[in-house]
């Protein structure tokens, strides 16, 4: 009987909390959705708002740091507002199996999409037996 282990992206150190605030902000962790499969993690971190050019991703000693802005937008007058100007921020703890000069990073619709490749290495396949 085999034993299979799994290892899991999880966040590495509590988040900032929603109540402290930088340039009179609030910081927050965005809501993600982590999935695995055989050949990589991938990572979806909602950024309603964001620009492209408001986020950054840093990966260091095996923890990724996403970290984003919203700017407030003026439409005119705020009848109601459940999004507001606000900084991102959330940190992982990312498994030795991947593969860090491969990460890669899009963001679409209010979505970042991080895709996390296992290394080589550690993804299964299958062995071909020759006769000698």
């Amino acid at each position: 009987m085999s034993q299979e282990t799994t290892t899991q992206v999880t966040q590495s150190k509590p988040n900032t909390p929603a109540a402290e605030s930088t340039r009179g902000r609030p910081v927050v962790a965005p809501p993600v959705d982590i999935y695995e499969n055989q050949e990589e993690y991938l990572v979806l971190a909602d950024l309603p708002g964001v620009k492209t050019d408001d986020v950054q991703i840093r990966f260091e000693d095996g923890e990724l740091t996403i970290r984003a802005s919203r700017a407030d937008i003026d439409h005119g007058e705020v009848l109601g507002a459940e999004f507001t100007a606000a900084d991102y921020v959330r940190r992982f703890s990312i498994p030795e199996t991947v593969d860090a000069s491969k990460i890669d990073a899009k963001l679409q619709a209010g979505v970042l999409e991080l895709t996390l490749p296992k290394a080589s290495r550690v993804k299964p396949r299958q062995i071909a037996v020759k006769s000698a």
